[in-house]
Protein backbone atom coordinates (compact mmCIF):
# COMPACT_ATOMS: atom_id res chain seq x y z
CA UNK A 1 0.00 0.00 0.00
CA UNK A 2 1.09 3.27 -0.67
CA UNK A 3 1.72 6.31 2.42
CA UNK A 4 1.04 9.78 2.42
CA UNK A 5 4.45 10.53 2.01
CA UNK A 6 5.30 8.58 -0.99
CA UNK A 7 4.13 11.70 -2.99
CA UNK A 8 1.88 11.82 -6.31
CA UNK A 9 5.37 12.01 -9.01
CA UNK A 10 6.63 8.41 -8.03
CA UNK A 11 9.50 8.06 -9.83
CA UNK A 12 8.92 5.33 -13.22
CA UNK A 13 11.46 2.37 -13.18
CA UNK A 14 12.65 3.18 -16.96
CA UNK A 15 13.53 -0.56 -18.67
CA UNK A 16 16.91 -1.02 -20.19
CA UNK A 17 16.77 -1.87 -23.69
CA UNK A 18 19.65 -3.86 -25.46
CA UNK A 19 20.40 -4.70 -28.94
CA UNK A 20 20.66 -8.72 -29.45
CA UNK A 21 24.02 -9.76 -32.17
CA UNK A 22 20.82 -10.34 -34.33
CA UNK A 23 19.34 -7.16 -34.33
CA UNK A 24 16.40 -7.69 -31.94
CA UNK A 25 15.98 -5.65 -29.30
CA UNK A 26 15.80 -7.03 -25.32
CA UNK A 27 14.63 -5.69 -22.24
CA UNK A 28 15.78 -7.56 -19.23
CA UNK A 29 12.47 -9.60 -17.29
CA UNK A 30 13.30 -7.82 -13.63
CA UNK A 31 13.28 -4.31 -15.97
CA UNK A 32 9.65 -5.38 -17.03
CA UNK A 33 8.37 -6.00 -13.71
CA UNK A 34 9.91 -3.50 -12.16
CA UNK A 35 8.55 -1.08 -14.47
CA UNK A 36 4.99 -2.63 -14.41
CA UNK A 37 5.47 -1.99 -10.02
CA UNK A 38 6.76 1.81 -10.46
CA UNK A 39 3.50 2.31 -12.72
CA UNK A 40 1.59 0.62 -10.42
CA UNK A 41 3.28 2.79 -7.17
CA UNK A 42 2.81 5.81 -9.14
CA UNK A 43 -0.98 5.71 -9.80
CA UNK A 44 -1.09 4.58 -6.25
CA UNK A 45 0.24 7.99 -4.75
CA UNK A 46 -2.15 9.41 -6.87
CA UNK A 47 -5.07 8.12 -5.73
CA UNK A 48 -4.23 7.85 -2.27
CA UNK A 49 -5.80 10.82 -0.61
CA UNK A 50 -9.31 9.70 -2.09
CA UNK A 51 -9.64 12.88 -4.14
CA UNK A 52 -10.03 12.19 -7.62
CA UNK A 53 -6.90 11.65 -10.25
CA UNK A 54 -7.19 13.94 -13.31
CA UNK A 55 -5.63 13.08 -16.57
CA UNK A 56 -4.00 15.89 -18.14
CA UNK A 57 -1.47 14.42 -20.54
CA UNK A 58 -2.91 14.63 -24.10
CA UNK A 59 -7.30 15.48 -24.84
CA UNK A 60 -9.64 16.14 -22.62
CA UNK A 61 -9.54 15.86 -18.56
CA UNK A 62 -10.93 12.71 -17.39
CA UNK A 63 -12.08 12.26 -14.09
CA UNK A 64 -10.92 8.61 -13.00
CA UNK A 65 -12.11 7.70 -9.06
CA UNK A 66 -9.56 6.59 -6.90
CA UNK A 67 -10.78 2.94 -5.92
CA UNK A 68 -10.62 2.46 -10.13
CA UNK A 69 -7.06 3.64 -10.27
CA UNK A 70 -6.58 1.33 -6.87
CA UNK A 71 -8.27 -1.76 -8.86
CA UNK A 72 -5.63 -0.91 -12.05
CA UNK A 73 -2.84 -0.62 -10.12
CA UNK A 74 -3.67 -3.67 -8.21
CA UNK A 75 -3.79 -5.40 -11.75
CA UNK A 76 -0.14 -4.27 -12.51
CA UNK A 77 0.80 -5.69 -9.78
CA UNK A 78 -0.53 -8.95 -10.32
CA UNK A 79 0.70 -8.70 -13.63
CA UNK A 80 4.09 -8.51 -12.59
CA UNK A 81 3.76 -11.28 -9.86
CA UNK A 82 2.75 -13.37 -12.70
CA UNK A 83 5.90 -12.73 -15.01
CA UNK A 84 7.79 -13.34 -11.51
CA UNK A 85 6.34 -16.54 -11.86
CA UNK A 86 6.74 -17.73 -15.01
CA UNK A 87 10.39 -16.05 -14.91
CA UNK A 88 11.63 -17.78 -12.11
CA UNK A 89 9.63 -21.64 -13.53
CA UNK A 90 12.09 -20.63 -16.69
CA UNK A 91 15.33 -20.13 -14.89
CA UNK A 92 14.61 -22.87 -12.78
CA UNK A 93 13.82 -25.41 -15.23
CA UNK A 94 16.68 -24.83 -17.79
CA UNK A 95 19.51 -26.60 -18.00
CA UNK A 96 22.35 -24.58 -18.77
CA UNK A 97 25.34 -25.88 -20.63
CA UNK A 98 28.32 -23.98 -21.64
Amino acid sequence: MSSPDEGHEAQLAAPEVNVESDGRLTVPAEHVTALLRSIARSWQAGAYDGVPVMTTESGPEISLEPVTVRSLADVLDNIANQLDVQYIHITTHTTHTE
